[in-house]
């Protein structure tokens, strides 16, 4: 495991080194032919004189006059590269933030091409002052000459550096390595609020990048810069955060700007601000991102996903249910923007979450289901009933999934799917209603397929209590569709009737059924109550909290949030 994490590091010391070295062949290049010329020219004058050595050997006036061209040369590269870094400076500045000055300013490079040419010129001055009428110090006017080569065979590297910084990737590339190490620095007990302060500057440049990005519309860099954000989160800082101190997860609202008491409250309890600061960000991400660039919002969406399934795995349910909270919060932007759009791919990654969080907390996936039909109700009270459909549809998938790892949560996601379907029957608009009773009839078809008789039973005692006539048409719909494109190009490809060839054989079987549980009856109002619900929201868990592996209980009744 160790080496297969030091790979993708090997991986960029080496493109790293490559790009070194292709920046300094062109200088080197133009030094050797310089070189290479003034001797071999040099040679053929000296034939005419009286030796070689006396032809190369300088008089006093001059020797003052080579001096002379040396420091005025160096003069000149010294303002090409002064006039190279206020320029990188001043260009990424105002692109992204003012706070990128602070990765040139500390950039020990800068400081060491600006030092060499200093002093060279410094040094040329003073061996100016050795040459006399009769005198030529050979060895200084010698080595003064060799400064002036490396100069001129730096210049074109160190500016083709400059530029190499001033790319996004380069800059979100090199401050998240400083972030890393100013992490691992905080597990020592020494410095660790220099150490905080220090890598919390370095996400706000990732950040502000990221803002940037989105603004002037480069969408490939501000996801690039999402997936380090992401990454970050679930790969080094979760693996980290047992290792660092309680001082270390104690802020105020200097760390926590605009928060409320409650929040910084909350955070401090559940040790969860660095992650909340975060993903806080990607919020405001989401109501950044125009409307028909959605994938930045796929990226936020993934990287959450990432963070969730991390923190589960390493037993931190507050980092787990946290990340639940801003699913449901990039909903609510959604929503809010009327963007259904962005629903699509972050109520995949929803799904995708829960999951992963299947096998280790199954209560957190009956609850992330339980959501999505939520925020799929609310988009369709909005008047954007499609994402109701594939709200059910995702948790249909998910019930399927879970029953090869825990039966009941198969059996109460196929009660909330119900419940929810019966709620809506009286009053919903059409498209949404029939997109609810797509995952109902998806999830009865598989059930029946695959002779899971209990979930089978509720559901078809469930489906024929909805209105007859409405059934009726949605499964002749289903039955006679035959090609499962959409008809539109959009976030569907399926059809919304559409239902695999397998699982549409399973419908004359469903009819008869109905057929049944009409005539005799059902218990259906006694399974309904077993249907899951959201626990309420803003309650803090008792001191002794349940181990996460443990199996998680169905959670209490809750009322709908307000909108």
């Amino acid at each position: 495991m160790a080496e297969e994490a030091r790979k993708p590091t090997l991986r960029q010391s080496d493109r790293s080194t490559a790009r070194w070295v292709a920046a300094a062949l062109p200088g080197l290049a133009l030094v050797s032919v310089a070189v290479m010329m003034f001797i071999l020219f040099g040679v053929l004058d000296a034939i005419h004189f009286g030796s070689i050595r006396d032809f190369f050997t300088p008089d006093p006036l001059a020797a003052g006059g080579v001096l002379a061209l040396v420091g005025g040369a160096e003069g000149v590269t010294l303002s090409i590269v002064i006039v190279a870094v206020v320029f990188g400076i001043q260009t990424t500045s105002s692109r992204y933030s003012p706070r990128i000055i602070g990765i040139f300013t500390r950039n020990p490079l800068n400081a060491l091409v600006l030092s060499f040419a200093l002093a060279s010129i410094l040094y040329t001055f003073l061996v100016r002052s050795e040459v006399k009428a009769g005198y030529v110090p050979m060895w200084s006017v010698g080595v003064a000459e060799v400064l002036a080569l490396i100069n001129f065979a730096i210049l074109l590297p160190y500016v083709s550096y400059i530029f190499e910084v001033m790319r996004a990737e380069t800059l979100v590339d090199s401050i998240m390595r400083r972030a890393r190490r100013k992490l691992r620095a905080s597990t020592s007990t020494r410095h660790t609020r220099s150490n905080r302060t220090a890598l919390m500057t370095s996400i706000a440049q990732v950040t502000d990048i990221a803002f940037g990005s989105i603004q002037l519309g480069d969408m490939p860099m501000g996801v690039l810069t999402i997936d380090f954000l992401g990454r970050f989160l679930a790969e080094d800082y979760m693996k980290l955060r047992k290792d660092l101190s309680a001082d270390w997860f104690q802020v105020g609202h200097a760390e926590l700007p605009g928060a409320s008491d409650q929040i910084v409250a909350e955070v401090n309890r559940a040790r969860t601000w660095f992650a909340y600061t975060i993903m806080s960000s990607f919020v405001d991400m989401v109501g950044l991102t125009p409307v028909h660039r959605k994938e930045a919002v796929h990226a936020i969406a993934v990287a959450t996903r990432d963070v969730g399934i991390s923190a589960i795995r390493v037993g931190d349910s507050e980092v787990a249910e946290l990340c639940v909270r801003f699913f449901n919060t990039y909903l609510r932007a959604a929503i809010n923007r009327s963007a259904p759009t962005f629903a699509s791919g972050i109520m995949n990654e929803y799904r995708r979450f829960a999951m992963g969080a299947l096998v280790w907390r199954p209560d957190l996936a009956i609850e992330a289901a339980a959501h999505l039909l939520r925020y799929g109700r609310r988009f369709d009270e909005a008047g954007m009933p499609a994402t109701l459909g594939a709200a059910a549809e995702d948790v249909a998938d998910l019930a399927i999934e879970a029953r090869n790892r825990d039966a009941q949560v198969s059996l109460q996601l196929a009660r909330l799917l119900l419940r929810n379907l019966l709620d809506l029957s009286p009053n919903a608009r059409p498209i949404g209603l029939n997109g609810m009773f797509k995952g109902v009839a998806k999830l009865t078809f598989w059930a029946m397929a695959s002779d899971q008789k209990d979930i089978a039973r509720v559901l078809v005692e469930g489906i024929a209590a909805a209105p007859p006539d409405f059934v009726d048409a949605a499964l002749d719909r289903m039955e006679s569709m035959q090609n499962g494109l959409f008809w539109e190009v959009n976030e569907r490809v399926i059809a919304f009737d559409w239902v695999e060839k397998p699982l549409r054989d399973e419908i004359p079987r469903l009819r008869a059924a109905l057929r049944r549980a009409k005539a005799t009856g059902n218990g259906l109002l006694v399974e309904l109550e077993q249907a899951p619900t959201v626990a309420p929201d803003l309650v803090a868990p008792s001191p002794a909290a349940a181990p996460v592996a443990a199996p998680a209980k169905a959670a209490p009744a809750n009322p709908e949030p307000a909108d």
